[in-house]
């Protein structure tokens, strides 16, 4: 065959500039930093920062939600534990008087009566505090498995009920045991009809109200039936938009089961973060509706209620997830949660998202500039000048960096609901490092041409010496892929088996997701040695089916992250070669015709 002459259109010729259709060109006196991305993924990278940057504005859209019809609430579950590190699980723990008057001088605003769930740890000073703001209490003695405990709690409450006998409206022996499996029915009951024979005041039991359907002895040891309804946390969830005529369903099948006796719904609410659950989502337009229908709903039916909850739980997050611990009508800083009228954004600070897009573009843009004007380089002067020429050049970091900063606001919002302790922070934190580098290095990388670009090594061969020619920049990217993988892998194999009180960190993942796709197109495949990547690929593909099982397709927010990490995992195995077909001439020779 002829030989290619210097200079010739040949593909594979080193430092000709052509490359796969996802492949960038030399600019001329430019070295290998000094490539710019094709147009395809420069098209892809823009509608990836552009999709995000509108997923912030939508956050930012006002929805409607149903007129309360009223100003104040009946009732209102009250837990003083509202800021970091405050919990009732900590015995040192004791809230002092004047934060119990702030509280209740703000909640005497929209009710005229608080719940309490104990007497220990400083809520024993609730009832004289209440009553300076006229306020009534529905007292709440704690109790589990500690007989001992269990004793001097309920010695305690019914001192204090006696006391404040024109404060405390109702004494509630007990919340959930019989759902946490606690205490026999039978102990409860003696426990009910011991404080009914030492008070004149009322004495519930407070307890889901299939609880009650299943233990209707309890209603003759008590006064009055309360009830929780919770339609998020029903074991089968109810979405949102039918939530309370779920509420007024379940409450008439409790006064049918009880025909004559007053019904209290002891707890409803909806909690404003977390994962959803089937058609259950949350969040704080979902939280205003239900709510403010709820109230409407109540007043239009006559029915008694009590909300959870006042303000926001921190420490119910460690038990509960996210879920737990934003079911308040305030916040922990004691803002507004939702307006009681008027539309509701989903996030108030939607801005954030935009402000960070703007912020990661004007980083990556930057940087590139100075790579692009690193000393050494036979650069034209002055500076500025030569960057303008380069904007190409530019361009595609600077929209990475645009959905990188967008994503890292998001991921930053996850870590403050989901977050427990300081081993989540620093996950966190490294993930977000790690989002930075994966889209700072895969957009130099979809810049080279495919003839200049060393093979992104496994991470076996990333970490030790079986790829002495893979450059720096390609031996990270094939760390952090493995890092990814494992963190996907991890992910869905925890929600397989503990999926209850777990999330879908989706944030985390899309900037993995979106770079290794534009590498697959641009042909980059993993190493025949990626054993470990690929053992990771299988465990994604076979969790992430399993768990598309258990939380079914209603599950939207489990089908994009489930679906996202796959495709990741996609990505990162890569598309399969292209055949190629060539118009030049076998050199084989030819069979003589029988003619010569």
């Amino acid at each position: 065959m002829p030989a290619v002459r210097p200079g010739s259109s040949n593909p594979r010729a080193p430092g000709s500039g052509s490359a796969a259709p996802f492949g960038g060109q030399h600019a001329p006196g430019d070295g290998p930093r000094g490539h710019a991305l094709a147009a395809p993924a420069l098209f892809a990278l823009a509608l990836f920062a552009l999709a995000l940057l509108g997923w912030w504005g939508w956050l930012g859209v006002q929805r409607p939600a149903p007129d309360p019809g009223v100003e104040r609430v009946d009732c209102i579950s009250y837990a003083p534990f509202r800021r970091p590190g405050e919990s009732p699980l900590e015995p040192s723990n004791r809230i002092s008087r004047e934060r119990v008057r702030a509280d209740l001088a703000l909640l005497s605003t929209i009710t005229d009566c608080i719940r309490t769930y104990s007497v220990d740890q400083g809520l024993d000073q609730v009832p004289s505090v209440a009553g300076e703001f006229g306020l009534q209490v529905l007292l709440g003695a704690w109790l589990g498995r500690d007989r001992d405990r269990n004793e001097l709690e309920m010695e305690r409450a019914l001192a204090l009920a006696q006391r404040h006998r024109g404060t405390v409206r109702a004494l509630v022996v007990g919340n959930e045991v019989l759902l946490r499996g606690e205490l026999a029915e039978s102990e409860l009951i003696a426990l009910a009809e011991r404080a009914r024979r030492e008070l004149d005041i009322p004495v519930t039991y407070a307890d889901v109200w299939e609880l009650w359907l299943r233990h209707p002895k309890l209603a003759d040891a008590v006064d009055f039936v309360t009830v929780h309804v919770l339609p998020y946390w029903e074991n089968e969830p109810v979405a949102a938009e039918r939530a309370v005529q779920h509420v007024l369903s379940a409450h008439r099948r409790v006064q049918l089961a009880f025909p004559g006796r007053e019904i209290l719904i002891g707890e409803t609410g909806w909690p404003r973060a977390g994962r959803q659950r089937r058609e259950a989502v949350p969040g704080r337009v979902e939280q205003a509706r239900y709510v403010r229908g709820f109230v409407r709903a109540a007043a239009e039916h006559g029915l008694r209620y009590n909300l959870i909850e006042a303000f926001d739980q921190p420490w119910k997050r460690r038990l509960e997830g996210a879920m737990g611990g934003y079911w308040g009508l305030f916040t922990g800083d004691g803002e507004r949660a939702f307006p009681w009228r008027g539309p509701v954004r989903a996030d108030p600070r939607w801005r954030d998202g935009l402000l960070g897009g703007a912020a990661g573009a004007a980083a990556f843009a930057l940087f590139a500039g100075l790579v692009l004007v690193r000393p050494g380089r036979d650069a034209p002067r002055p500076r500025a000048r030569f960057v303008l020429a380069h904007a190409r050049f530019v361009l595609a970091p600077a929209l990475a960096g645009c959905a990188a900063g967008a994503l890292l606001v998001a991921q930053w919002r996850y870590a403050m609901h989901w977050n427990q302790d300081w081993t989540h922070e620093l996950t966190a934190i490294a993930g977000a490092l790690a989002t930075v580098a994966y889209a700072w290095l895969a957009t130099q990388r979809l810049a080279q041409p495919a003839c200049e670009r060393a093979a992104i090594p496994g991470v076996y061969e990333a970490v030790g010496t079986s790829a002495p020619g893979a450059a720096p920049a390609a031996r990270w990217l094939g760390l952090l892929r493995f890092g990814w993988l494992f963190a996907a892998a991890m992910s869905v194999v925890l929600l397989v088996f503990d999926a209850r009180y777990r999330g879908f960190p989706w944030a985390g993942f899309a900037m993995p997701l979106a770079m290794q796709g534009l590498l697959a197109l641009h042909g980059e495949r993993l190493a025949p040695g990626a054993r470990e990547e690929r053992a990771l690929c299988v465990v994604v593909f076979a969790a992430a089916a399993l768990v598309l099982a258990q939380e079914t397709l209603l599950n939207a927010q489990a089908v994009v992250f489930v679906g996202g990490v796959a495709l990741f995992a996609v990505s990162c195995i890569g598309l399969p070669p292209a055949r190629t077909r060539t118009s030049i001439a076998s050199s084989a020779p030819k069979a003589e015709s029988a003619n010569e």
